[in-house]
């Protein structure tokens, strides 16, 4: 993952605390997220057990999980996301947050399951991505599930590979500097930031489908549910995946 990667992230956050925004991503009254992830914690029956996170922002995924029971754990690259997910988290002694690079850092211990929303698709290089699943699948036992949520996808989306981050501007013509206004709540109240734009990859189903069996997982094709476009995440999808 280059360092801009990095640099972008952080700076988002940065921008929308300073702004006096309460969140930049989800909440922890999520109501879509809290159904699937309870639907998900009860069908394999986590409570109890090590959950891990990746990409997981201000931690909103975790108050809900630690609320159902969980052993959460949560990274993530940017240290002013992870600081409030920290303090969102302040009342579950058992979960915990690290900085970490998902793609070329070492994930410590062995979890019960991992979950990803929004994450996937903001890697943008087959490289980088390859990696990043080699990371999940090896921390996870055996049998355990992973579920990617809100993942952006479309049955127009070009799948074809791209190895580096200099292919990915020419073929997509994005980049991680342009500012864009984006309207947040603080203290219940709409306002607008504008904060540098980071483009994610939308990727057909097939085109996941492909990646995560490549990377070991098994995946089941009536465990994926596409999703209305939404403000979140425009087209996308919820894709459950297993390590055998």
């Amino acid at each position: 993952m280059s360092e801009l990667y990095h640099l972008s992230y952080e700076r988002r956050y940065k921008a929308v605390y300073e702004a006096g925004a309460d969140y930049w991503g989800h909440t922890p009254d999520d109501e879509e997220l809290t159904q699937v992830l309870t639907e998900w914690v009860n069908e394999h029956g986590l409570q109890g057990k090590r959950v891990i996170e990746f990409f997981c922002g201000e931690g909103a995924a975790g108050v809900i999980l630690s609320g159902l029971g969980c052993v959460y754990h949560g990274v993530d690259v940017s240290p002013s996301a992870l600081q409030t997910a920290a303090d969102s988290l302040r009342d579950y002694p058992d979960a915990s947050v690290a900085e970490v690079n998902v793609v070329s850092g070492v994930i410590c211990g062995e979890f019960d399951a991992a979950l990803d929303v929004m994450g996937f698709h903001m890697l943008v290089t087959d490289p980088d991505r390859a990696a990043y699943l080699r990371n999940a699948f090896s921390c996870l036992r055996s049998g355990a599930p992973m579920l990617f949520f809100r993942q952006m996808s479309s049955e127009n989306a070009d799948d074809s590979f791209v190895g580096s981050y200099d292919e990915w501007l020419r073929v997509s013509k994005s980049d991680y500097i342009t500012p864009r206004e984006m309207n947040f709540k603080r203290d219940g109240k709409e306002i607008i930031i504008q904060i540098p734009y980071v483009p994610g990859r939308s990727k057909t189903i097939a085109g996941y489908v492909r990646e995560l069996t490549e990377a070991g997982f098994a995946v089941d094709s009536d465990a994926i549910i596409t999703m209305p476009p939404s403000r979140k995440c425009g087209e996308c999808a919820v894709i459950r995946v297993r390590k055998p």
